[in-house]
């Protein structure tokens, strides 16, 4: 995504509380992977409603968690009062230099201008902390998953995260990355209100958007009848992408 869309980037608050319910959390192996050794304090950037947060705060970890959007910060701070919440946006970060050992972002990182983000993350980061990304993608295995996800919004998701590394703006040698394989047993129902928290799918004007959701029941609810299961497995990866700031290097001008 070369521009950010804002009508897609403010859509969510009006959805928090399902996007809550009904969004996935992040496979254990790939939190593992985004956390420095030892770390400490981490900040937890476009936190959301905190699907990343409660995983940090399970580790013992001291988490500010910053969103920009008051009804999602709202359900954060019901949902996990330990976080040090704060709504603010990532271009102006209100934790003070070199105070955290890590900056994470979880399917988030697409809505952040990258230059002047990476200049606040490069501020807030203790030494050899680094900056951590991870985006859920799907990816299709059956042909059923495969028209399952023929979709604007899930096409977009994966090229989120698998452009992602050229949106980071810094040398692409100082870029680690990792992939961690998941599966999602997942309900028709529940299946059909996640995609509806996707901005792709919650921008569409209502008819639009009624038929969309009807494709999609009919795939899914076909395969269910077919396999006998309550539950379709759906096929995903967490896809991760780590920066660690060299001493010398400096973010390069935005695109």
């Amino acid at each position: 995504m070369s521009e950010i869309d804002l009508s897609r980037a403010g859509s969510f608050g009006a959805l928090a509380e399902r996007y809550d319910r009904w969004r996935p959390g992040y496979p254990a192996a790939a939190v593992d992977w985004l956390l420095p050794p030892g770390a400490h304090e981490v900040a937890d950037l476009g936190a959301g409603t905190g699907k990343l947060t409660g995983d940090l705060l399970a580790r013992g970890l001291v988490v500010d968690a910053i969103e920009p959007d008051p009804a999602m910060l709202e359900v954060l701070r019901e949902r996990h009062p330990l976080a040090r919440a704060h709504q603010a946006r990532s271009i102006a970060l209100p934790l003070a230099a070199a105070s955290v050992d890590a900056v994470l972002v979880a399917q988030a990182w697409h809505w952040m201008p990258p230059s002047e983000t990476t200049v606040e993350v490069r501020r807030v980061l203790r030494p050899g902390g680094w900056l951590g990304l991870v985006w859920n993608v799907p990816v299709p295995r059956e042909q059923w998953e495969i028209r399952l996800h023929d979709l604007d919004q899930a096409t977009w998701v994966r090229e989120n995260a698998t452009t992602g590394a050229a949106r980071l703006p810094f040398p692409q040698h100082e870029v680690e990355s990792a992939e961690f394989a998941w599966t999602w047993a997942v309900t028709a129902d529940a299946w059909l209100e996640n995609i509806a928290t996707h901005s792709a799918v919650s921008t569409l004007d209502e008819a639009d958007r009624l038929e969309l959701l009807a494709e999609k029941r009919a795939i899914i609810a076909g395969h269910l009848e077919e396999v006998g299961q309550p539950e379709a497995q759906v096929h995903h990866q967490a896809v991760c992408m780590r920066w660690r700031p060299a001493p010398d290097s400096a973010p390069s001008p935005a695109a």
